[in-house]
């Protein structure tokens, strides 16, 4: 379950999430969920000139951006479920 109002209005708080753990490369523009700092998140990934991010989508959240080089990426998420 997401926890969090850093992804929205894409990933709303208490969302939950399917990610594919078999999915670890990146690819500009989608979702993952990462690990960095004792912590997971679900971040979007972006190139930002030629170098590879992951990003928070709500804009009030913009500090939470991390280097690709400073995670690990855990998995790919593939369908989100709001509103439950």
């Amino acid at each position: 379950m997401v926890d969090g109002q850093s992804m929205e209005p894409d990933i709303l708080h208490g969302s939950l999430v399917i990610a594919d753990l078999s999915q670890k490369e990146f690819e500009n523009e989608s979702i993952y969920l990462i690990y960095k700092d004792n912590n997971m998140w679900i971040k979007k990934s972006k190139f930002i000139d030629n170098n590879r991010y992951f990003v928070s989508i709500n804009p009030k959240y913009s500090h939470l951006t991390y280097k690709f080089e400073d995670c690990r990426v855990i998995a790919k998420v593939l369908l989100t479920f709001k509103n439950l």
